[in-house]
This record gives C-alpha cells, structure tokens and sequence, in this order.
C-alpha cells in the first residue's frame, strides 16, 4: 500500500469530510421539510377540530316544559355526536416518501364522541328557570382513530343558562328562549408510526414513532328558541339557535426516528386552529312524561358554517321532577308548603271557574224564616 504524504492525508480527510458532508445535507433538508409538512398536518387537523367542538360547545338542550318556582329537576342524558372532518383541505405534502405513507389516511375522515350530560334546573318566580349543565366525553385507552392511528382523550363542559318561557296553555304552543354559556376544554393524545422515509436518495431511509397532542379551550355564548306543544304525554319541539364562538384548539406532533443522521431529530410540528366565530342549528325532539320519570330524545344539527347539514349532535336521557326538602325556608311558608301554579294550570282554572253556571234565582219565599228574600238554588 502506498504511503500518503502528510499533505495527501489531509487532502483525503478533506474530501471524506465533505463527502459525508454533501451526504447528510439533503437528511437536513429532507428534516426541514418534514417539519414544514407537520406544521401543515397540524394546521389540518386543529382546525377541523376547532370547528367541531365549537359545535358541541354551543349545544344546550333542556327538556321543554315549564318549572314552578322554586322547584329543582335532574337530568342525565348520553349522547353521539358525529363531527366530519374536510379531508379536501388536507394540506399537500413537500416530502414525497412521507406523501406515499399516506398521513391523510393515518388520520380520521370524522369525529364520533360519546357524552354523558348532567343537567339541574331551578325554576324561577316570572316564568324563568335556571339551570346548570355539566358533560364528560372520555375515549378509551387505545381508541382507534384509523386502522393506523391510536388515542385517548377527555373533553369536559361547563356551562349555565338562563330560560325565559312565553304564551303556553291549552291551546298555544309554549315558546322558551335561552341565553346560555358553556366552557369546553380538554385534550386528545395520538400515535403511529412512518415507514421507509427517504432522506437521502437511494441511500438513507428511518422509520419513526409520531406522537401528537391537542389540547382545546372554547367557550360559547348562545341563544335558542324552542316551540312545544303537548299532546297528551307527548310534548314535541322544534327549535333554532345560534352561538358566538371564542377559543382556540393547539397540536404538537413530534416525530422521533430511528437514526442519528436525521438532524434535527425529533422533527416536530406545532399549529393552531380556530373555530368559526357563528354558528346555527337546527333543535328537534320530543318528550313523553311519565308518573315518576320523563323520558326525552332530541337532535342538533348544524345550519350554518363550515360542513352544515353534516354535523350533528342526538341524545337520549331521563328527567325527574322533585321539591326542593320539605324544610326548605324556599318552599315553606307559616309551616306550609307552598305550591305554586305554572301558567298552564293558572289558565286550566280559570277556564274551569268559567265552565261554572250562573246560579238560578226563584221567586219563591223563604218559607223557613218567612222573609220575601228570593231562595238561590
């Protein structure tokens, strides 16, 4: 082997140098590029997200009839929403090995959340009722998102509101207005996994394990009208609404791979979305009272905004009356319980007292006390 001169060593390292050199380069600008396309991914994705929670952000359904004053009502319902994702939006792709894993196709094409809604409502003396609302949405841990992608999650809701009811009675429909506020906040973690992703060509290829975060906080400031009527047991409703929207929905997604010629390594992605600042809906449902329990359905649907008519809210649930304790310085008075008539009874008894006859008057002498007074039969 022939011997290298002290300059021909130096010359060799140098060009080994920048041989590895101009081979790692394209790995950088492959990472840059990836980068760029996480970003877009988590564009996508926050943003539909934005849209659908602001959705169920604005949902508000109580059972329509009317409360007596002082008087509390409890009702648990369990819910489907059905939130569409606009896949024609998905963002093109800068890398073409990662386009060829098909990121659009790890991720859903819809939301599908179940929901647990707790609803206490207080009546109030001028036909008006308040109410609380509390909901919890929990996936399980590896829920499926697509056949590649896994997650788990948890949204909550907080919110109050205030309902004002007009008209009403044997034979008006019952209109109730609602002004109502709701918090929705939570988080939804996800992982998959890329395969073969070409950084250099022909030469370096990684394989990695994405992980990603969302985290959401919206909050919504609705008014709805509804319309009821009942028919015996069966009080139908049909109604609209809208809401003002505010909050954002964050994403992260990380991606560590399985080489230390990626640089920088992990690739991470971060963006924001935010929601629709108006929406509408359309509130439709029935309720069928019973002697101990009422049970109630009802659907949303959305009217206005983004993928109107293809995102949906439906629930079903059960609403029991009860007082407020019998000692409740609320509900008694003197030592008695005070009941207080709801518009519809008040308008029943006066129509009764209406149904009443005259009471006939005779001519006929008070015989018993033999005054000319006349004798009411």
């Amino acid at each position: 082997m022939p011997k290298l001169s002290g300059r021909g060593s130096a010359k060799s390292w140098l060009a080994a140098a920048v041989w590895v050199l101009l081979g790692l380069l394209p790995a950088r600008a492959s990472a840059v590029s990836l980068a760029e396309d996480f970003t877009g991914i988590m564009g996508w994705l926050t943003q539909q997200t934005a849209q659908g929670l602001a959705f169920n952000a604005g949902s508000t359904f109580d059972p329509p009839n009317e409360m007596k004053p002082w008087r509390m009502q409890p009702d648990l319902s369990l819910g489907v929403g059905y939130l569409p994702f606009d896949k024609s939006r998905f963002p093109p792709m800068h890398v073409a090995t990662l386009a060829a894993n098909d990121p659009a196709g790890m991720l859903p094409s819809e939301m599908k959340f179940p929901n647990l809604t707790m609803h206490m409502r207080l009546g109030l003396p001028g036909r008006m009722d308040l109410g609380f609302r509390a909901v919890d949405m929990t996936t399980p841990k590896n829920y499926r998102l697509s056949p590649t992608t896994t997650g788990d999650g948890q949204s909550n809701t907080l919110g109050a509101a205030l309902r004002k009811h007009f008209y009403g009675g044997e034979e008006d429909p019952l209109l109730s207005v609602t002004f109502a506020y709701n918090h929705v906040f939570g988080y939804f973690n996800f992982t998959n996994e890329f395969k073969n992703v070409e950084f250099v060509p022909g030469s370096l290829y990684a394989d990695s394990v994405n992980k990603g975060r969302l985290e959401w906080d919206v909050r919504s400031f609705g008014l709805n009208a509804v319309l009821s009527k009942m028919y015996g047991k069966w009080t139908p409703f049909l109604g609209v609404g809208y809401n003002r929207i505010i909050g954002s929905v964050a994403g992260r997604l990380e991606s560590l791979w399985n080489t230390s010629l990626v640089s920088p390594n992990p690739i991470v992605g971060d963006a924001s979305g935010i929601p629709e600042p108006s929406h509408a809906r359309l509130i439709l449902g029935a309720q069928r009272d019973g002697t101990w329990w009422s049970f109630f359905t009802s659907g949303e649907m959305k009217a206005k905004g983004a993928m109107a008519g293809q995102t949906f809210i439906v629930s079903v649930g059960l609403a029991a009356p009860f007082r407020i304790g019998a000692t409740s310085i609320l509900h008694r008075k003197g030592g008695e319980d005070m009941d207080i008539p709801t518009s519809k009874e008040r308008k029943l008894r006066r129509k009764e007292r209406a149904d009443i006859p005259e009471p006939e008057v005779s001519p006929d002498v008070d015989r018993h006390n033999g005054s000319d007074l006349p004798i009411i039969r």
